[in-house]
């Protein structure tokens, strides 16, 4: 259980810190020991539910059908195209990364510039189909382990100067529809054990924990301080490629 239990804490805290959760299952998972698809797939609907809960203001906004809900539907869709096409079709590719920790170590240090990059001060512009799209492709990057999906696209967002907590927010909306396509694609053979029910209830709680620790941070600003940890993750994974 206590391997459960773990996993569980690792996919909560890094499925929505900017220090990309896929990374660190394959770290963990890896040092470890595989784990069945189902349970990651578990893991993967408790932060999937944590995230329902916590943009429900958002969701019941866009089932109101105004002239804005719909133009931020269309914003969300727009950005979710490319990793749904590109995850479709490289599914295989995009695996065969996560067995290999000289490429985690080289995703990771990217993600880190990344993260460091949103210090600059970027001019606020209002969003656009056009740079929803960009965000989308921002996202695709996130595709493979060690880099960070919500780090992407909420950098991705910064740079192209929508405002922080907005960003956070498009960016948790974000997660749904491509956490419902991971689920869906890839559920494995369900089981039922009780560190699967402990696993599930740890990974739920804190995953909401760490969205509202998330937003207190890009409230504050200090996004970009998750570059360190990204290059200190990175060096790790390269000191484990080479032992």
């Amino acid at each position: 259980m206590i391997n459960e239990i773990t996993m569980a804490i690792v996919q909560a805290a890094t499925e929505f810190l900017p220090v990309s959760s896929s990374g660190h299952l394959a770290l963990v998972g890896n040092l470890l020991g595989e784990h069945s698809l189902f349970f990651i797939t578990l893991l993967h609907i408790a932060s999937l539910l944590a995230v329902l809960i916590f943009v429900r203001k958002e969701l019941v906004y866009l089932t109101k059908f105004s002239k804005e809900s719909n133009k931020l539907l269309v914003y969300l869709i727009l950005a979710t195209i490319p990793a749904a096409i590109v995850g479709f079709l490289f599914n295989d590719f995009v695996e065969a990364m996560f067995s290999s920790y000289l490429f985690l170590a080289f995703a990771f240090f990217f993600t880190g510039c990344v993260l460091l990059l949103t210090k600059i001060k970027i001019k606020p512009k209002q969003q656009t189909w056009k740079n929803s799209l960009l965000i989308g492709l921002f996202q695709v990057l996130a595709l493979f382990p060690g880099v960070s999906r919500s780090g992407m696209t909420i950098s991705a967002a910064s740079f192209l100067g929508i405002e922080r907590l907005k960003a956070a927010k498009f960016s948790f909306l974000l997660f749904i529809p491509l956490s419902v396509g991971a689920i869906i694609l890839s559920s494995g053979e369900a089981y039922f054990s009780l560190s699967l029910v402990v696993a599930f209830i740890v990974c739920f709680v804190l995953s909401l924990a760490f969205l509202n620790l998330l937003y207190l941070i890009i409230k504050r600003g200090n996004f970009w301080m998750f570059s360190i940890y990204c290059f200190l993750i990175s060096i790790f994974s390269l000191v484990l490629y080479f032992n």
